[in-house]
């Protein structure tokens, strides 16, 4: 085993406050009871939550109710803030504050603002609102009315959503908006942990987000041929490693983790949920749209993760994997997982449950973890009824309660493997490799 880049010196990285949203609700309590209930988000999509006709079969996806987004950010912030911001970072920054809440960080804030940092990943970013916007310049009755808004330009920048957090809280460390497609969470918490472990900040709060069904990304997809069209199946459409999964359902999300070096945290009197031990960043270099098809690209990413780390991969009990529900994609997924860890370890593949929140499925998958871990419990595996043979995974399926065991020693991976041939893999665990409790 390799030993990680970073010395013992540079202190563990601890989770101090998690926030989670996604179409099952608001908020980490409501979604976990759901998620462990195996209750799933994806529904056929009305046509009317679309500005225009699709000229598509009906879609199945997971979709947050934009009124009940639009209510809850006009609670949460001033107006200088959600009047200058889209949907998608109404969405994060609700995330966001919940983590912050958790962590002690909502009222006043006892860490120099100079050291926290806001990492924020996303994969279509302000696609809705930039879908509006072109909507209105090209079918407006009125030519007076075919324009932008004057605070469009805002509104479009991706940078807005690390910014807006930044701007919220005051926090004037790094400030930064990442795009990896659908590893952009995972990536953003892997910054994350490497300016924690650098010494460049104390504080990071770092996630991902996406509001994904939307019109556009929608079509997209299906020209690609990736969205699941078995829409008499509901619910059970999305079936990640089963024989006759046939595609992915989108879904909107966001994720959010507060990191704090140890020291950080103990000198706040903050304990912590569980640490973040390593991960690593990899690219295919072989396709924007597929992996290499033997599964070497996402398992050296899995074997980076825990060398940084320091795990056995013995350690491993459990992960959540990126599970798409694409033949090819979860297939090459299940051959990594094998070279890496055998069958050993159990399985989640949440997006079953939520859909695929692109940019926010690391960072959502995090957060489950990090649940996991603390409760020993896990998202149970859904609608594998007939698993595919070629995918030699152990499922976490509810009829046989799965668990971790003792928690206090198991690892969990969150894998997120993406277009681009981006690959990311994150370890978590409550206790450090050599022993000691996370918790100060």
């Amino acid at each position: 085993m390799v030993a990680s880049a970073f010395p013992a010196s540079a202190g563990k990285i601890v989770v101090t406050g998690i926030g989670l949203s996604t179409a099952l609700g608001f908020g980490v309590e409501h979604n976990w009871k759901r998620l462990l209930a195996g209750e799933s988000a994806v529904a056929e999509q009305p046509a009317e939550s679309f500005p225009l006709p699709l000229t598509m079969p009906p879609v199945l996806a997971a979709r947050i109710d934009r009124a009940v987004l639009a209510a809850r950010i006009r609670e949460a912030v001033p107006r200088q803030i959600w009047n200058t911001s889209e949907e998608c970072c109404h969405l994060w920054l609700l995330t966001a504050l919940e983590a912050l809440e958790q962590a002690g960080l909502a009222e006043q804030d006892n860490i120099p603002p100079e050291r926290v940092g806001v990492y924020a990943g996303t994969g279509a970013g302000s696609a809705q609102f930039t879908e509006q916007e072109f909507i209105n310049i090209f079918t407006a009755e009125k030519a007076v009315h075919r324009d932008v808004s004057r605070l469009a330009v805002l509104k479009y920048m991706a940078s807005s959503l690390a910014g807006q957090l930044s701007l919220l809280r005051g926090f004037r460390g790094p400030c930064l908006t990442i795009n990896t497609a659908c590893a952009s969470g995972a990536t953003a918490l892997l910054t994350a942990l490497d300016a924690l472990r650098l010494g460049r900040v104390d504080c990071a709060v770092a996630g991902g987000v996406d509001l994904c069904v939307v019109g556009g990304v929608i079509k997209g997809f299906h020209k690609l041929g990736a969205l699941t069209m078995r829409t008499e199946l509901g619910a059970r459409a999305c079936r990640p490693f089963a024989a006759e999964r046939d595609g992915i359902a989108l879904g909107d999300g966001a994720g959010c983790l507060v990191l704090e070096r140890e020291e950080s945290a103990r000198k706040r009197g903050r304990p912590a949920l569980a640490c973040l031990l390593g991960g690593a960043a990899t690219s295919d270099a072989f396709s924007l749209l597929a992996p290499r098809e033997d599964g070497t690209d996402q398992a050296r990413t899995m074997v980076l993760a825990l060398d940084d780390a320091g795990l056995p991969a013995e350690r491993v009990a459990h992960v959540y994997a990126h599970g798409t529900g694409t033949r090819y994609n979860d297939a090459c997924e299940a051959r990594a997982l094998e070279q890496v860890c055998g069958l050993r370890p159990t399985l989640s593949a949440t997006k079953a449950l939520l859909g695929h929140t692109i940019g926010a499925a690391g960072a959502i998958d995090a957060v489950l973890a990090v649940l996991s871990l603390n409760s020993g419990q896990v998202v149970p595996m859904i609608h594998l009824d007939a698993p595919d043979p070629d995918c030699a995974i152990s499922p976490a399926l509810a009829a046989e309660q799965p668990a971790l065991g003792k928690a206090n020693r198991a690892a969990v991976l969150v894998n997120s493997f993406a277009f681009g041939g981006h690959n990311a893999c994150l370890a978590f665990a409550l206790m450090h490799p050599a022993g000691k409790e996370a918790n100060p």
